[in-house]
């Protein structure tokens, strides 16, 4: 390269494009409507409609503190996994150690955590669940590797 040349502008994503695309992508693993997902969103404790969800998807809408957190919830993953502009981060398994009330522990790799109507915990590898309890049983579940 010359002097006279000059290199070209190198881009990086803005952390709201990263997340844009990370919410969608999300949002139709989990089979989920931009419907469905601000009614997740909004039991989160943050007031969401769809056309909030289409604007976070689409990097109309600018997303605070709050939002991140709110949405992390209710795609049942990690604000931080939000913001990883490297997608296969997130579709990776983790590795929970589940405390049970009578002292036994059960290591379990799962993609997502759900609670249902009745009360339990259930750890999803794709489609098929890998291990449910209930969670008055449960004392602490904490993924492998963190505090």
């Amino acid at each position: 390269m010359t002097d006279s040349q000059v290199a070209p502008a190198v881009t990086a994503p803005t952390s709201e494009a990263i997340i844009s695309a990370n919410v969608r992508r999300l949002r139709k693993t989990l089979n989920l409507t931009q419907t469905a997902l601000a009614e997740r969103v909004t039991a989160a404790g943050i007031p969401f409609g769809d056309m909030a969800v289409w604007g976070v998807e689409n990097g109309k809408r600018r997303i605070n503190v709050d939002d991140l957190y709110a949405l992390a919830h209710a795609l049942q993953t990690t604000p931080r996994e939000l913001l990883s502009a490297e997608p296969e981060a997130l579709s990776e398994s983790l590795v929970y150690e589940v405390r049970f009330d009578g002292g036994s522990v059960e290591r379990v790799s799962a993609d997502r955590v759900e609670t249902d109507e009745h009360g339990w915990l259930n750890f999803y590898e794709g489609e098929h669940r890998v291990l449910f309890a209930s969670v008055a049983r449960v004392l602490c579940v904490r993924v492998q590797g963190t505090a």
